[in-house]
């Protein structure tokens, strides 16, 4: 028996939870604690049961070529040399038809590490061979990363915060953040479990009372979906109204922020945006705002802890940025215990390099990635193209809207799509708006995809490649947050017949005749040795055998050198400073919100019940479900009084419709819930049979038409309807 190092890479916070691997005669046995790590840095049970999906008898073993239709489940076994001809081929001809823009890969990190990230060589691939069209941005936080690089020039770098910074806090909002669920790192439900217990206050802000806000007992104050940002205007109405507001103090940091101010006040609409009116929205009594508005000045230091669920919403970029606003007016921002108002990702770690999607010249000049970083993260043009000096063909469409690019191409500046190349995710299922996903399957030429199971996805595809697990692949792991990095060895060989996504794209570039440039000469395990040698870690030989390398002295808050010094340490914004109105807000937020959403919430016939639909701690997206079937019905949960309502019993099957589409699902009650509110979990891998999805995914009710400014992920707040089946089938 051995124990070896290993970490959880399933992208709910970077590769950040160290574990060790029991082994036995080259079988995982089960999954253990890292002592190494520390009592701060542990993973959760996603990771404590990473190991099911390894042994699962499902798991793809050969190559499948399909033979019926899309969606049929119809296929036959192949081997690796046809499937790969195949794809080349395929690629080739259609690619000399219709140029590389017919090709339109929709990769993302199902996989993740330094090199074995499947969306960064996908793209590698692609870049090799010339271009293809891509994906911009991500499902999980694109309104966030758009109104955070507008205050601080990027969303990374330093604005967020060091999770071991809590215990110099005197006050935290968990502000729509479930961090003992839905992850986003290992340190961050450690250090508020110790919070708790030396008597820290903690305020949870969400819909529903989180698992993380009873196991924390903090104070629930329940809102209703999608009026965060009616908080924040209300909240930062009674900061500017104290006497110890300094707008002096905010001119040294910011510019723009008196235009924000003059909509609060209601200078600009002649609206004041107190407690009263946003009580009247949201569902908080207004007492209530104003204690919560008194506690960041009078509890200092005070920390915000946005979750990604306040972003997921009509107007999550506007949420976000008034938690920025937030932090600065109180005088919250960088200093240990307070945060900027940021996600926590974004304190730079230890140096480690990672593969890059490939260099914009295909020489060693400067990486694609790196040339995307300010462009199209500005999101200055929509269907921008780079790297025109190589050659490459780089144009690419908001994520959201990767169906409606295949359907309707010329509303992007684009040819038909006539292949759709699919690796490390299940875009169809867990994409928004699962029946125009489905017909932007059934219309292209050619469908490829690279899975660990028959998935959605992988049903509708043409060619589906079975691939290595995390345990069947070396690699380096750098979370999202946090001043460590860790490792993992080839824990175990990779099943017959299966390859890892690195292997298959360097047959493909071989065949295609591109693989010097897609490999660089270099073998996986030469990528490592090369990422190790150019790193800060002092002895990798001593971090190879614990699997974690932590770096010490680094604990900070974020943005302390702009606000100890902002002259000689400018952000990364056009002025220096951070910037809450600039011509980087295409259009003020403030106007459409006045024009349209808040009208929505004060009119009952907009909606009867608003869906939520929140991770699980069983999964990640529609990860890790262990042995369970992913068919299975999923439940509705409902407010005892909506319950009685709706005449609904417990494990009645509702239908839950809007006009995107139906689902069916089992009800149960759950006093964990504002009144009006519901939520069925994400993750169900079911496909809708005539329009209705018989057991509950809810990407039949979202929408890709997206937050109003990033085109981002809505997915909470959802108008539904629901109906007794009985009432349904009109009886």
């Amino acid at each position: 028996m051995a124990l070896l190092p290993f970490f959880c890479g399933k992208d709910c916070g970077g590769d950040a939870c160290p574990l060790l691997t029991e082994v036995e005669d080259g079988n995982i046995k089960g999954m253990h604690l890292n002592p190494v790590a520390g009592q701060f840095i542990r993973p959760c049970g996603k990771g404590f049961r990473a190991h099911q999906d390894h042994i699962s008898p499902k798991r793809l073993r050969t190559p499948l070529l399909r033979t019926g239709s899309r969606g049929s489940g119809q296929f036959r076994e192949i081997s690796w040399d046809e499937a790969l001809s195949l794809i080349a081929q395929k690629l080739s001809e259609i690619r000399s038809e219709s140029g590389p823009g017919s090709v339109l890969c929709i990769a993302s990190s199902g996989s993740t590490g330094a090199l074995h990230n499947s969306q960064t060589l996908a793209r590698r691939f692609f870049n090799s061979i010339g271009g293809c069209v891509n994906v911009e941005g991500n499902y999980s936080c694109n309104a966030a990363t758009y109104a955070l690089t507008r205050l601080f020039g990027t969303s990374k770098g330093n604005s967020g915060f060091d999770a071991e910074t809590i215990r110099h806090s005197n006050f935290i909002v968990l502000w729509g953040s479930n961090p003992f669920e839905a992850r986003l790192g290992a340190e961050l439900p450690a250090y508020l479990t110790e919070a708790k217990n030396r008597g820290t206050r903690i305020i949870s802000i969400d819909p529903r009372q989180s698992l993380s806000a009873r196991i924390l007992n903090a104070e629930w104050i329940g809102i209703r979906p999608g009026t965060d940002a009616v908080l924040g205007y209300a909240l930062l109405f009674e900061i500017l109204q104290d006497a110890r507001f300094n707008q002096e103090f905010i001119s040294k940091y910011a510019i723009g922020f008196e235009f924000l101010a003059d909509y609060v006040l209601g200078k600009t609409d002649r609206i004041a945006k107190d407690p009263q009116w946003a009580s009247s929205i949201c569902g908080i009594d207004a007492k209530m705002i104003v204690k919560l508005a008194s506690f960041f000045w009078n509890e200092k230091p005070a920390m915000i802890i946005p979750g990604y669920s306040i972003q997921r919403v009509a107007y999550g970029e506007e949420a976000f940025r008034l938690t920025v606003a937030i932090q600065l007016a109180t005088r919250n921002s960088g200093m240990l215990g307070g945060s900027t108002g940021s996600i926590n990702n974004c304190l730079p770690g230890v140096k480690v390099e990672t593969l890059e999607e490939l260099p914009s010249s295909l020489t060693k000049q400067g990486s694609v990635r790196g040339s995307l970083t300010r462009e199209a993260q500005l999101w200055k043009d929509r269907d921008i193209s780079l790297g025109a000096e190589a050659g490459l063909f780089n144009k690419r469409v908001p994520v959201l809207r990767w169906a409606d690019a295949v359907l309707n191409p010329s509303s992007y500046g684009l040819r038909p799509i006539r292949v759709l190349y699919s690796a490390g995710g299940n875009f169809l299922n867990q994409g928004a708006n699962v029946t125009k996903n489905i017909r932007a399957f059934e219309s292209v030429d050619f469908a490829v995809c690279h899975e660990l199971f028959l998935t959605p996805t992988a049903n509708y595809c043409d060619v589906v490649l079975p691939v290595s697990d995390a345990f069947e692949k070396e690699d380096i792991g750098i979370p999202w947050a946090g001043n460590y990095v860790l490792y993992k060895p080839e824990i175990c060989r990779a099943l017959p017949n299966t390859h890892s996504d690195y292997w298959i794209f360097s047959q493909l570039s071989e065949r295609i005749g591109v693989e010097p440039i897609f490999t660089e000469g270099r073998t996986e395990s030469q990528w490592i040795d090369h990422f190790l040698a150019e790193s800060e870690i002092d002895d990798i030989d001593a971090f190879k055998r614990h699997g974690i390398f932590i770096k010490k002295g680094q604990l900070r808050a974020g943005l302390d050198d702009f606000f100890a010094n902002p002259v000689d340490h400018p952000i990364g914004t056009k002025s220096g400073k951070i910037e809450f109105a600039s011509p980087l807000w295409n259009s003020s937020m403030a106007s459409h919100w006045q024009g349209s959403i808040k009208e929505c919430f004060r009119q009952e016939s907009c909606r009867r019940f608003w869906l939520l639909t929140p991770k699980v701690s069983r999964f990640i997206h529609s990860q890790r479900i262990e042995q369970e079937d992913r068919s299975e019905c999923a439940q509705i949960h409902i407010h005892p009084e909506d319950m009685a309502s709706l005449g609904a019993q417990k494990g009645e099957i509702l239908k839950i419709w809007n006009s995107n589409g139906a689902l069916l699902a089992s009800a149960i009650s759950d006093v964990w819930l504002q009144p009006g509110t519901v939520w069925i979990e994400e993750g169900i891998w079911t496909m809708p049979i005539d329009g209705v999805d018989l057991c509950g995914n809810p990407n039949m009710l979202t929408s890709d038409e997206g937050t109003l400014e990033s085109i981002s992920n809505i997915m909470h707040g959802i108008p539904i309807q629901i109906e007794r089946i009985a009432e349904a089938n009109g009886q």
